[in-house]
């Protein structure tokens, strides 16, 4: 398969006389999974949110196999998994899944509990159960890139496995960037890692990076 490379660069976002990335970057490859991490307020979703259109910045480049993206279409090339709800709490499951074009059934055999669910509002499910619904339609509706906010957040501890699985299947073909609070997890998905540190992105080879960078205590 073609491989394609997403690139966003020189991200500034700024609140008021508080600035939260001086030089957000965050590169993506067809084939592999990318690992953000950062402190809380770092600007991760901050960096989503500009990339996606979702927030105004005062500067962000989106560049996918060397071409700019056009913003306004950005969601045909890159599905995003927002920190909070995705779906309204009033449509049933099915609809959204017919919706994004993904198979219901599909789903239902990885995570057999939503056979019954197939009628259901999403109100009805709790968050956890929300949540992986959400995050299957988003990682395997079609586009190019796929971008995880805290995909493990909220999700029973019995799924983490599978979400993991799904992760690495999906991301043989496609591009895919998580980040989350559970470095485990992303450690033992991802095949490269940054970590945003003071307003900017750095590249982590080894462990020292993210205790030089603040992420991570010594040992």
């Amino acid at each position: 398969m073609e491989s394609h490379r997403l690139i966003v660069d020189s991200v500034v976002v700024r609140f008021g006389q508080k600035t939260v990335l001086s030089g957000g970057y965050i590169t993506s490859s067809t084939g592999a999974v990318t690992g953000l991490l950062g402190r809380n307020g770092a600007g991760k979703s901050c960096m989503f949110r500009a990339l996606m259109g979702g927030l105004r910045v005062d500067n962000v480049m989106v560049s996918i196999d060397g071409k700019p993206v056009d913003r306004r279409i950005i969601g045909k090339s890159i599905k995003y998994l927002p920190q909070g709800r995705l779906l309204p709490e009033n449509i049933q499951l099915h609809r959204a899944f017919e919706l994004y074009g993904v198979n219901y059934w599909t789903f239902v055999n990885w995570f057999p509990k939503y056979s019954r669910f197939y009628d259901s509002a999403l109100w009805e499910l709790s968050g956890g159960e929300a949540r992986l619904a959400e995050l299957y339609l988003v990682l395997m509706s079609e586009a190019l890139f796929h971008i995880l906010d805290e995909p493990f957040s909220q999700i029973d501890p019995v799924h983490i496995e599978a979400v993991k699985q799904l992760i690495i299947e999906r991301s043989k073909d496609h591009g895919i960037i998580v980040t989350d609070h559970n470095y485990d997890a992303i450690s033992t998905v991802a095949d490269n890692l940054f970590v945003i540190a003071d307003g900017y992105t750095f590249p982590v080879t080894q462990r020292d990076d993210l205790v030089r960078h603040g992420y991570l205590r010594p040992q």
